[in-house]
């Protein structure tokens, strides 16, 4: 993932950490509430990267079936993704390789891709998605590799964007997005682009629009804009409305923040240290921006849920420079208020949001720099 750790001298971070400090004063409480972390290793081989460079770099599901989430995350020095199972603690065993892919392995997506109700992977390395085809006990095959191009970063997505009932494969390309049409015995074949004017950092799923179909939206980081397109219902999408988002946008994620029944977009502006919420019109544009400035040092990737459990959305956001997650909490109206820090590995990259410990509560892991996973027990009351 690009970071400001990567790419800004540490006099330059030392001097705006001062500012920011200055300007955001002392976090306050709010209604949810983490305790500290617990961290378990990965037994992976993560640089300074992280995971890698992507938005969504781990991600979460019960790969064992065991009912218990499990993690998986990108490895991009390692030879392919890693994953941990989850002991229902929220802890986590030392993660096994899932196959051998090759290096520069930076995103990683979880989804049934043969149908057989078990969870599978694909990641995206420089130049190749590759599948990963889950075994039933928390192991995987190699699947089908397939060439591609890497955008401004890395992200690939599973899910049925053309209603045919079998999984699908979105990635990133560098002006845009590439559709891969699943045949739904865990292979691919390649479909139609959604292009943008600029360089793709990031893009995410949801329902823009009241039609029924699978939208996407795609980060501009030549324009700092966040591009909607509507899905045409055949895995094929449209170019709609767009707004600005942050300086270097990092990561979006779709959800509805003002209950209206229209997901909206919330961004992690990595250069600004910002936080924007995108309010859509219901017709593939945005209505509203509301921008929280000063909301963490080196914003990277966002998870989104009902973290308290009032049935308004909140986000969970990691700051790699701070090494801390960001905790923002839904209005219910389409704005978000930083209600809070919580210390987490060094430089985490991309959080995700499950019941870990099983107590009901909806938890936060994130994966970092240092072959460690870090896990935030949801204490909210």
């Amino acid at each position: 993932m690009r970071t400001p750790s990567l790419r800004t001298s540490a006099c330059s971070l030392t001097v705006v950490a001062a500012i920011l400090a200055a300007a955001q004063g002392t976090a306050f409480a709010g209604a949810i509430a983490f305790a500290p972390k617990v961290t378990s290793p990965t037994g992976g081989n993560f640089p300074s990267w992280g995971p890698g460079p992507s938005p969504v770099g781990t991600v979460t599901a019960d790969f064992n079936g065991d009912g218990i989430p499990d993690v998986a995350a990108a490895d991009f020095q390692g030879s392919g993704p890693v994953v941990m199972t989850g002991r229902g603690d929220g802890t986590f065993n030392k993660g096994t390789r899932t196959a051998d892919i090759g290096v520069g392995n930076g995103a990683v997506a979880a989804g049934d891709l043969n149908g057989d109700g078990k969870p599978d992977l694909a990641a995206q390395s420089w130049v190749t998605v590759t599948t990963l085809i889950n075994k039933g006990d928390g192991t995987f095959r190699k699947g089908a590799t397939y060439p591609t191009v890497e955008g401004a970063q890395q992200q690939v997505a599973i899910l049925d964007v053309n209603g045919d009932g079998r999984r699908d494969l979105l990635s990133m390309i560098p002006n845009g997005v590439q559709t891969w049409f699943g045949e739904g015995d865990g292979t691919l074949r390649s479909g139609p682009s959604s292009t943008i004017p600029g360089a793709a950092a990031a893009f995410t799923t949801g329902r823009f629009n009241a039609d029924g179909n699978v939208d996407l939206a795609v980060n501009n980081d030549v324009a700092q804009q966040v591009q909607v397109f509507t899905g045409d219902g055949d895995g094929s999408f449209t170019r709609r409305g767009g707004s600005t988002s942050g300086l270097i946008t990092e990561d979006i994620r779709a959800g509805d923040f003002n209950g209206d029944g229209i997901d909206d977009v919330i961004t992690a502006d990595s250069f600004s240290f910002s936080t924007t919420l995108l309010t859509s019109d219901g017709k593939g544009g945005f209505s509203k921006t509301y921008r929280v400035l000063a909301s963490g040092l080196g914003p990277t990737s966002i998870a989104v849920a009902d973290f308290n459990a009032d049935g308004r959305l909140d986000a969970a956001m990691s700051a790699v420079v701070s090494s801390k997650m960001v905790v923002f909490t839904g209005n219910g109206d389409g704005t978000v208020a930083k209600t809070g820090e919580a210390d987490v590995t060094l430089a985490p990259q991309t959080p995700v949001a499950a019941d870990f410990n099983r107590d009901g509560k909806i938890d936060v892991a994130v994966a970092g720099a240092v072959n460690a996973v870090s896990f935030l027990k949801n204490v909210s009351s």
